[in-house]
């Protein structure tokens, strides 16, 4: 064929799509690109080189037509131009007004679009012809209507699974990677060597170590995902897949959809809360890597005038180096604090590792004044919002005609009953993430001990032990407390140039030692 009789007859372009990934390995795109060049062959005429094809994109709602390939076709295509597609279901699986209004605006703009399967050519002078428009119209109710029951028997064969997981029963189906199903015994299993490596990216978390820190320590371990597209790709371990399985339930035998408790757990409760602790302090503790070992309080160190975290900062004055905590409000000038109120780093740390000696004080402050819990609380109020409940139960089922105000006091307390329950479960959560006070003082100075080199484990260990450290007065006689979790009233300690006291924790917070206790150290 000629140039001029190509351009005359207009170019011709091939349409294909297909609904699922899986067609793509399938012969569709084959076979959809043979009946389009048998039908040049016929009709004398050469396809254009590029085609247009919607791999996996359902034509249900329209979307090829509105995003796809297809779009993209409409957009270039010119009067004269013809679109070759497999069917009308290729075209559209929309309502059948839809399809069809959709095809008239296509034609109207003097478009020929062919459809292979069943022949039919329509164009603008044709499109009201009953041997095109009737066809076109049972064509598009047709695929309609597949899509409509394929739709409900999705959704059918979805209910039933989910009222079988809902009886406690597991389905073979997806499963979280480190499970297997047996057919012998119709339910799922633990994949041991898989679960050994959630167990150890668990670990690694519990120690202190960030998400691309974990994803170094793992890189000779191969990954374990469960994503076939995964296996032809580079093995290797990435950030988002750590962080989502760490944070995943599913170790715990949650179902992912349904959030129901179906599968074998692999991770108890406690290990799992304390990772999710880790992971959401560690957002606010990021250091580099070389400086990680320098400051044993990061994060922890707060002013007691802006609430601002201290940075520590290094000054240098005739060829030696000075390290201060200086207020993070006064380094952005946001807040009215000064640099001159900074503390002296070395000062700090030796005044707090030698309060830290004192056993005494230190077991005085955690079990001698106890904060009240927070679940003990919540539990205590939800008990009695539960008996209130079932005194109005208990009325309203003696009264034939019970008060519209009784009946809405009634779902008042039920709704403030639902809101305690899951106030109950996340104060619970938390604290099963949360060691306690004493063991993690124990832990503390074991590891001060065997390894105090190792300051980041210190700085770990030392935030199950203390809430925060508020620095009250900087400078060269500078004041802070230490706030022991658990503990209701804070250690206040006062740093003099010849010693520093500590404060008793029976009187109130503020008040210090008188500078001759037996217990003041000097250095």
């Amino acid at each position: 064929m000629t140039t001029t009789d190509k351009t005359k007859k207009g170019r011709v372009f091939s349409y294909a799509r297909w609904s699922s990934d899986q067609q793509s390995f399938g012969d569709s795109q084959k076979r959809q690109l043979e009946m389009a060049n048998d039908w040049c062959r016929r009709n004398g005429c050469a396809l254009e080189e590029q085609t247009y094809t919607d791999r996996g994109v359902s034509g249900w709602r329209g979307q090829n037509r509105q995003s796809g390939a297809l779009a993209a076709l409409l957009r270039i295509v010119e009067p004269g131009d013809r679109i070759l597609i497999e069917d009308n279901d290729r075209w559209s699986r929309e309502p059948v007004l839809d399809s069809l209004n959709a095809l008239r605006d296509a034609v109207r703009r003097g478009l020929t679009i062919v459809f292979l399967k069943t022949g039919i050519t329509v164009n603008k002078s044709n499109f009201d012809d009953p041997s095109v428009l009737f066809p076109n119209f049972f064509q598009s109710f047709l695929a309609n209507q597949e899509n409509q029951k394929r739709s409900e028997r999705v959704r059918s064969a979805m209910a039933a699974r989910r009222k079988t997981m809902e009886s406690g029963t597991p389905v073979k189906g997806r499963l979280p990677c480190w499970l297997d199903w047996s057919e012998k015994e119709g339910k799922p299993v633990v994949n041991a060597e898989k679960a050994a490596v959630v167990k150890k990216l668990f670990d690694l978390c519990i120690a202190g170590h960030g998400l691309s820190q974990i994803e170094r320590l793992m890189k000779d371990i191969p990954p374990i995902t469960y994503r076939p597209s995964y296996r032809s790709q580079i093995a290797r371990w990435n950030g988002f897949f750590i962080h989502r399985t760490l944070s995943d339930r599913s170790v715990l035998g949650f179902q992912r959809s349904s959030g129901l408790k179906i599968y074998p757990a692999i991770i108890d409760e406690q290990t799992f809360y304390r990772a999710a602790a880790k992971l959401k302090s560690r957002k606010k503790l990021t250091v580099a890597v070389n400086h990680q070992n320098n400051n044993l309080f990061t994060g922890l160190v707060t002013c007691g005038r802006c609430g601002s975290t201290y940075y520590r900062l290094r000054a240098k004055a005739k060829n030696k180096a000075f390290d201060y905590l200086v207020c993070s409000g006064a380094l952005r000038h946001a807040t009215s604090c000064r640099k001159l109120q900074a503390v002296n780093y070395e000062r700090l740390e030796k005044s707090f590792l030698s309060l830290m000696s004192q056993t005494d004080l230190i077991q005085r402050a955690l079990f001698g004044q106890r904060q009240s819990s927070r679940v003990d609380a919540i539990q205590a109020e939800l008990d009695d919002t539960r008996r209130q409940c079932e005194k109005y139960v208990k009325l309203i089922e003696i009264d034939e005609n019970p008060s519209r105000r009784m009946v809405e006091n009634l779902k008042l307390l039920e709704a403030k009953e639902d809101r305690l329950t899951r106030e109950l479960e996340t104060e619970q959560a938390k604290a099963m993430a949360q060691v306690a006070p004493d063991k993690a003082y124990e832990q503390f100075q074991a590891s001060l001990t065997s390894e105090p080199e190792n300051r980041s484990k210190l700085s770990e260990i030392l935030r199950d032990l203390v809430d925060k450290i508020v620095v009250q007065k900087g400078g060269r006689d500078s004041e802070y407390s230490v706030h022991l979790k658990s503990a209701k009233t804070p250690i206040t300690i006062m740093m003099r140039q010849t010693g520093w006291l500590i404060g008793p924790i029976d009187v109130l917070p503020g008040h210090v030692m008188p500078f001759d206790d037996p217990r003041v150290t000097t250095y």
